[in-house]
């Protein structure tokens, strides 16, 4: 670790403790947020790491960091100037500066406004990354005169901004750099090289010709679809398949020649697009069977009130029971929660992983109470 003390261009001097150690302060609201998407996104990571980690990725989007959102602005703005000259408008270059001056004035009020009224919270401490602690005590930092030469209250912003947002925003936000993977392979026909891990920690990965990556229907996670095969496999192989973002390991581009091309067929998107229209975007990896269910009357209601993860039934027979098309892992996760109310009927083995878990489940409360056990 070392002592970063150098001075600035505002003639101010930076200076960060030998320890790298940090305090910001944050709302309550923030730090909530930031200890649940750690749990989402990152749960690898301890605090410290994912608020380094967050801090790093997010800083470059953000409109906390107002020098970088002023410039993209800048270059739209030339941009259309430049597209107004091809159109044969003339506008020499004084002029077109005094307007690109003029549009800018009040977009960096509102983000030094913004970036100042975040509400006060409580002092909250991390150690610097030895990236970010390059990244936020640059003696040439741009933003300097925006947070008065202190890189907390820039580290504040960037924080307070990005709890604002949903967690689909965010989770977009985090895993901006994989998302403009599946974006690029998509566009160049490529394919994607992915990597999961199971929950005993052991990695497979696949090989996926990108479809697109489309959100749930709750609109809370992003799903990477597509056609997938394990890494290396032949594309006679494949199937539709769709793995949530922020389970995923590694994402990157395969590039190198004598791989297959990744680019879908007409056809090809036309099957995802009905399998998705017909089911769930998170259960399109699993493969179809015939599930049948029989509910209770509560169970009924229970089935007409809850709507996500919803099944849809193919048919209901003349004995009430609800006949499904759609993966075992969608009818266990929607209807595990009705307990008593569903009984599922078929297939067998989704009967017996049903009955062992709920088995498991009366054994964690069978016997004395925790309260009988301490007096």
């Amino acid at each position: 670790m070392f002592d970063r003390k150098e001075e600035g261009r505002s003639g101010m001097v930076l200076e960060l403790n030998p320890e790298q150690k940090q305090r910001v302060n944050l709302s309550l609201h923030a730090q909530e947020i930031l200890e649940a998407d750690r749990e989402q996104f990152a749960p690898h990571l301890t605090k410290n790491g994912f608020f380094n980690e967050l801090l790093y990725r997010f800083a470059p989007q953000a409109g906390a960091s107002i020098s970088q959102t002023l410039e993209r602005r800048r270059q739209t703005i030339l941009l259309q100037l430049e597209n107004l000259k091809i159109q044969k408008k003339k506008l020499d270059p004084e002029t077109a500066e005094a307007v690109t001056e003029a549009l800018l004035s009040p977009v960096r009020k509102e983000l030094e406004m913004k970036a100042a009224s975040y509400p006060k919270g409580t002092s909250v401490l991390f150690r610097l990354s030895n990236r970010n602690s390059v990244l936020f005590y640059d003696p040439d930092w741009p933003d300097a005169a925006f947070y008065r030469n202190k890189p907390a209250r820039y580290m504040k912003a960037l924080i307070e901004e990005y709890a604002s947002h949903t967690q689909y925003q965010r989770e977009a936000f985090y895993f901006n750099e994989w998302i403009s993977h599946a974006e690029a392979a998509a566009a160049a026909g490529k394919l994607l090289r992915i990597t999961t891990q199971n929950p005993k920690g052991e990695e497979t990965s696949w090989d996926l010709r990108v479809y697109g990556i489309l959100p749930n229907e709750a609109g809370i996670f992003h799903y990477l679809v597509g056609r997938c095969v394990l890494k290396g496999g032949l594309k006679s192989e494949e199937n539709i398949a769709s793995f949530r973002l922020s389970r995923l390991v590694d994402v990157r581009i395969l590039s190198s020649s004598g791989i297959r091309s990744g680019s879908l067929s007409s056809s090809e998107k036309k099957e995802i697009e009905e399998k998705i229209a017909h089911g769930r975007v998170q259960f399109l990896i699993g493969e179809k069977q015939e599930c049948v269910v029989r509910l209770t009357q509560k169970g009924k209601q229970m089935y007409k009130a809850i709507q996500y993860m919803k099944p849809l039934p193919s048919e209901i027979d003349e004995d009430g029971n609800y006949h499904f098309e759609c993966s075992t892992y969608q009818i266990l996760q929607y209807f595990y929660r009705f307990g008593g109310q569903a009984q599922v009927l078929q297939p067998q083995s989704l009967r017996e992983l049903l009955r062992e878990e709920y088995r498991k489940a009366y054994e964690a409360y069978e016997g004395e109470s925790p309260e009988s056990d301490n007096e």
